[in-house]
């Protein structure tokens, strides 16, 4: 299937040199301070066809000289690299010189790098940002510029400095990808019903999940939303995905009012990988491509899962400077939207929870809804009027349902939050009837939905037990083309029935209440047979 290609946005990081040990610094500070007399002045150059302006200048670093350094300063300088290119392509570079033992200028207090763990004794240390720019484009353009301000400065240097491969230290910080979208599709990623708001109702289920949706629709809306995907939201919405990220979807800062040629009118839809997004954890420069891979499989899935088109077309995407809305020569991996069945889960865990309230568990539910969220164990021990022990075991059974992160109990999602409260918050609400609330607010039968392994049955096989009249006998209807024989492609009746049995059981449910009741499926799409669970079983 042809798909939408991204464009990388921001990107940043570290590329660590050490074959030439600290050579390429002390050529760069000779040629800076001998050559440019301490700035380059803006030098014009082609590069792949496109006109670059670079220069090249000096700022004091915190490190001190070793006693063998030859110089004059108390401190060592750190050169920086600047690069403009066609619209918003920038490329910056900090050369920062490494060395074991490094030490500040001032108190003398050692300074920690990644060259306290690596063998060699010195090196360079590039920290380099920039726009609009491949993560590769940075590590072609560093030694390219290099030799374009050497011949400016008459100054030959090695052609091999910069030029070797990163160290495995090296590393990326920052890294985003982004579409531009017509603006008549931004309700689906930012509206009431879209993705964003679909996350923010579902996600942040996990202990520790700091999941975050951020509006701003001060000129627009869709202005400026983020939402911040940790982990193991991240993991939950694609399997297999190892780091958090942000989705974004975003304007300029002065949005387009009238010209819908222009494509700044349009907004951009992105997903950022982000060093503090991963407990502080940066990513190996060597996994560039891997990164990328996983930013695009969440942008072109958030995009499908808004039912977007993620063909190239210039009526859903709107070319800019950088973005050229072509095909994808790798298309990646389509995934089912993952929000209807977080919410089945989650409705599944508020009925396994109503379904065996207690007292105590009634009056925390209250208490939370009445305070609107964010509450101290004391707090809630003191307005229950039960003991803080007491409060411990009813927040350990009505975990995932509620969150208790630092001493501060709250729902674990908004839809947990809002769910409960209407079934809470109201005046005949008790004990008694709590269960068959849950199971008509969200049309569940109460024992078949009570439990996670019948539930998955059920999602299975799209099973259901109903009722075929008032007062009438249970059925277990099963929407799916079953099969008597076991040659058939399709899965055998009697095997499925086992399995159903297996569920029953496991919930703690006599399976003889299964095995009586009646049994419907398909033969053929629109042709049902029906039958005797416990018969059909022999």
């Amino acid at each position: 299937m042809r798909q939408i290609a991204t464009a990388p946005h921001e990107c940043e990081g570290n590329l660590i040199f050490t074959e030439n040990g600290l050579s390429p610094y002390w050529i760069l500070g000779r040629l800076l301070i001998q050559r440019f007399d301490g700035y380059s002045g803006e030098i014009e150059t082609e590069v792949d066809g496109e006109t670059w302006t670079i220069n090249l200048k000096y700022q004091k670093s915190g490190i001190a000289p070793r006693l063998e350094d030859d110089v004059a300063s108390s401190r060592l300088h750190e050169y920086r690299i600047s690069g403009y290119g066609p619209g918003e392509r920038k490329a910056n570079f900090l050369i920062q010189p490494r060395f074991a033992d490094m030490r500040h200028h001032e108190t003398g207090e050692r300074v920690s790098t990644p060259f306290d763990n690596i063998p060699e004794d010195e090196g360079i240390n590039v920290r380099f940002a920039g726009s609009n720019l491949e993560p590769t484009e940075f590590r072609r353009l560093l030694p390219t510029f290099v030799q374009v301000l050497a011949q400016e400065g008459s100054l030959p240097i090695n052609t091999d400095y910069f030029a070797s491969r990163p160290h495995e230290m090296s590393n990326i910080t920052t890294y985003e990808r982004y579409v531009r979208l017509n603006r008549s599709w931004s309700s689906k990623v930012v509206g009431r019903a879209g993705i964003m708001q679909r996350l923010m109702h579902l996600c942040a289920t996990e202990k520790g999940s700091k999941f975050e949706y951020r509006v701003d629709n001060e000129d627009i809306v869709g202005y400026n939303h983020r939402v911040r995907l940790p982990t193991p939201d991240a993991r939950r919405l694609i399997s297999g995905h190892q780091y958090g990220k942000q989705i974004k979807h975003y304007h300029p800062k002065y949005v387009r009012e009238k010209d819908e040629t222009d494509p700044l009118y349009h907004p951009k839809v992105g997903v950022l990988l982000k060093k503090k997004l991963n407990s502080n954890r940066s990513f190996r420069w060597e996994d560039h491509r891997k990164l990328r891979r996983e930013i695009d499989e969440t942008l072109i899935n958030t995009l499908s899962w808004s039912n977007v088109p993620v063909k190239p077309d210039h009526t859903t995407y709107v070319p800019d400077d950088h973005f050229d809305a072509v095909a994808a020569d790798d298309p990646v991996e389509l995934f089912a939207d993952p929000t209807p069945e977080l919410e089945t889960e989650q409705n599944t865990m508020i009925l396994q929870t109503f379904v065996g309230l207690r007292e105590s568990d009634e009056r925390v539910l209250q208490t939370l809804v009445t305070d609107g969220g964010e509450v101290h164990p004391n707090e809630l021990a003191d307005k229950t009027g039960r003991s803080i022990s007491t409060i411990y075991r009813t927040l350990d059974r009505l975990r995932g349902i509620l969150r208790n992160d630092n001493a501060s109990v709250s729902f674990a999602s908004q839809k947990f939050e809002q769910d409960i409260t209407a079934i809470v918050d109201q005046v005949e609400f008790g004990i008694e009837n709590a269960a068959d609330r849950v199971s008509n607010l969200y049309n569940l039968e109460t024992k078949g939905a009570s439990s996670n392994a019948w539930q998955k049955f059920c999602n299975k096989y799209g099973a259901a037990l109903v009722e075929v009249a008032e007062g009438g006998e249970t059925t277990l209807r099963i929407d799916m083309v079953l099969s008597k024989l076991k040659s058939s492609s399709n899965p055998r009746i009697q095997d499925v029935l086992e399995e159903a049995i297996r569920a029953w059981r496991a919930i703690g449910r006599d399976p003889l209440e299964l095995r009586e009741a009646t049994v419907q499926w398909q033969t053929a799409p629109e042709t049902w047979e029906y039958g005797k669970v416990n018969p059909t079983l022999r």
